[in-house]
């Protein structure tokens, strides 16, 4: 693990540690068991495999997937690290509150050696409030949460994470991941978006779709609550992916971020549709 992910990971604990110190308007909690990689596959031969080691860091969990054979005696591995934050109190609206950090170390591999080829993240994350009556409802698409919850736990990749009782509250989310370890030679069958050549890349994808919009009811008033990717770690721009590239011997991070935006009353809607309405018709009569 390089130096600049250790200061990080003390970092993010940090701010994970104070932002939990406060109730928040929706609380969101790794469920055990998830937040890690899985079912890693690698190339003919299957040796050396993929490993993956999982730690508990206090305030975040650590999942890292390691593969392949350094092509210098001494060197490190490519791995993919995920940094999952426990929990997250979003005492505010509007703005991105960091809930994983995924990061791709691609090391030089030796090309003799089998290397990965598709792994899997499990995601799941309990929904919580300490409004009111809290915490009522949620759906994705108009499919009631505890129905998609239920349809991502029958999947036989996704174990019995939570109690039937809780599916309604509980955001189920199983990425399958394919990557490409490019050869460094000339006549790379892929190249970098950004302009560097034989980049390594994975692509991310679940059948659930990314990024997730969840319409909830907390407290009697609606919301909506947007988790997505971004490059940027204030989450200020949204990354579609699929296919997320690193250079040789570099790295490179991907943010996932939770936005809670209140759903304006309908009283509220209709108000606002009668004054544009009426700032239409004057500007139509000058």
């Amino acid at each position: 693990m390089r130096l600049s992910n250790i200061a990080k990971l003390f970092t993010v604990s940090c701010l994970a540690a104070a932002v939990n110190t406060q109730a928040g308007i929706l609380d969101l909690t790794i469920v055990a068991g998830s937040g890690i990689f899985q079912n890693p596959t690698v190339g003919p031969g299957a040796i050396p495999p993929a490993t993956i080691v999982n730690a508990d860091l206090g305030a975040d969990l650590s999942s890292t997937l390691s593969w392949g054979v350094p092509i210098a005696a001494g060197g490190d591995q490519s791995n993919l690290e995920l940094l999952s934050h426990k929990s997250i109190s979003m005492v505010a609206l509007d703005i991105p509150y960091e809930i994983s950090i995924t990061t791709h170390n691609n090391n030089v591999l030796n090309g003799a050696f089998p290397t990965l080829e598709t792994a899997q993240i499990l995601g799941a994350l309990s929904l919580s409030s300490t409004l009111g009556v809290g915490f009522q409802s949620a759906s994705i698409m108009g499919t009631p949460l505890a129905l998609a919850t239920a349809l991502q736990i029958a999947d036989p990749d996704v174990p019995a994470l939570v109690p039937v009782a809780d599916y309604g509250k509980t955001l189920v989310t199983l990425f399958d991941i394919d990557f490409n370890e490019t050869p460094n030679v000339v006549g790379c069958p892929f190249g970098n978006p950004q302009g560097s050549i034989c980049d390594d890349f994975f692509s991310l994808t679940t059948l659930a779709g990314f990024p997730v919009t969840l319409d909830l009811m907390i407290d009697d008033m609606a919301y909506e609550l947007f988790i997505y990717s971004s490059f940027d770690a204030d989450g200020s721009t949204i990354e579609l992916g699929p296919d997320y590239f690193t250079a040789e011997n570099a790295a490179t991070d991907l943010y996932t971020f939770a936005r809670l935006t209140k759903v304006p009353e309908p009283t509220s809607v209709a108000l606002l549709s009668l004054g544009l309405l009426m700032a239409s018709r004057r500007k139509f009569k000058k």
